[in-house]
C-alpha cells in the first residue's frame, strides 16, 4: 500500500509527540505578553489653557558644582487652544532661555507632539534612545538624538519633584564647533507630574558652565 507524503508527515509527528511524551519533555505553551499601561504625556506637561510658569536662572560651575543665580526670567503661559486637522493642539508663548517662545503642542496617550504632528517624546518609550528629525534639530546642528529617563529629585525653589527628562545632544559639524565652542550639545527638559516643566538646560559637554532655569511659581489647574 502506498503511503502518501502527508499521511508519513503526521505518522512521524505523531510519533514524536509521543516520543517527547515518554520522555518527560514538557513543551511551554508561548504566553502573549499583555498590553502595558503607561502614563499619559498630559499629565506631564498640564496642558490647560490659562496655566503658567515663571522660571529663574542660575549658572552653574560643573567643575565646582558652584551655583549662580543671574536673576532673569523666563515665562511660558498656554495662551489658548486650537484644532489643527480636526485635533486639539494648545499654544503656548512666553520667553525661553531670553528669547522669544512660541509652541504649538499635542498630548495623545503617551505620546507629546508638536503642530506637524512630529513626535516629540513617550512615556511609553522611557529609556529608549532615537534620531531626531531634522525640523527638531537646533541651529547648525548636522543630526541629534534625544532619550527619555525617570529623574527621582529634582529641585528647584518651587520644591522637590521626581520628574521626566527629555533629553537632546545636538552634533555640529566642525566648522560649526568652531564657531558655538564645541561640537556637541545637550539640552534638558525636566517634566514632573501634575506640575509641568520644572527645570530646562542648555549646555556644551566640554565647557565648563551650563545655565539652568528652574520653577519660581507657577499656576496650574
Amino acid at each position: 500500500m502506498r503511503i502518501t507524503n502527508k499521511v508519513l508527515a503526521l505518522a512521524i509527528a505523531s510519533f514524536f509527540v509521543l516520543s517527547c511524551s515518554r520522555d518527560g519533555v514538557e513543551f511551554a505553551r508561548e504566553e502573549v505578553p499583555s498590553m502595558e499601561e503607561y502614563e499619559p504625556v498630559a499629565d506631564f506637561l498640564q496642558l490647560q489653557v490659562g496655566n503658567y510658569w515663571v522660571y529663574e536662572s542660575f549658572s552653574i560651575d560643573l567643575e565646582t558644582g558652584e551655583e549662580t543665580p543671574l536673576y532673569k526670567r523666563d515665562s511660558i503661559f498656554v495662551r489658548k487652544d486650537t484644532l489643527i486637522g480636526r485635533l486639539a493642539y494648545f499654544v503656548l508663548e512666553g520667553s525661553h532661555l531670553g528669547q522669544d517662545y512660541r509652541a504649538v503642542l499635542r498630548c495623545s496617550g503617551p505620546e507629546a507632539m508638536d503642530a506637524e504632528g512630529h513626535l516629540l517624546f513617550s512615556t511609553a518609550a522611557i529609556g529608549d534612545t532615537a534620531q531626531l528629525p531634522a525640523n527638531l534639530l537646533a541651529n547648525g546642528a548636522i543630526s541629534g538624538d534625544y532619550c527619555l529617563h525617570e529623574t527621582k529629585e529634582v529641585e528647584v525653589p518651587y520644591g522637590t519633584f521626581g520628574a521626566l527628562e527629555y533629553r537632546r545632544t545636538f552634533y555640529f559639524s566642525s566648522s560649526e564647533a568652531i564657531k558655538v565652542g564645541d561640537n556637541t550639545r545637550h539640552q534638558s527638559d525636566f517634566y514632573a507630574r501634575g506640575i509641568g516643566l520644572i527645570q530646562y538646560t542648555s549646555f556644551f559637554p566640554n565647557l565648563p558652565m551650563d545655565i539652568e532655569m528652574r520653577l519660581v511659581r507657577c499656576k496650574v489647574q
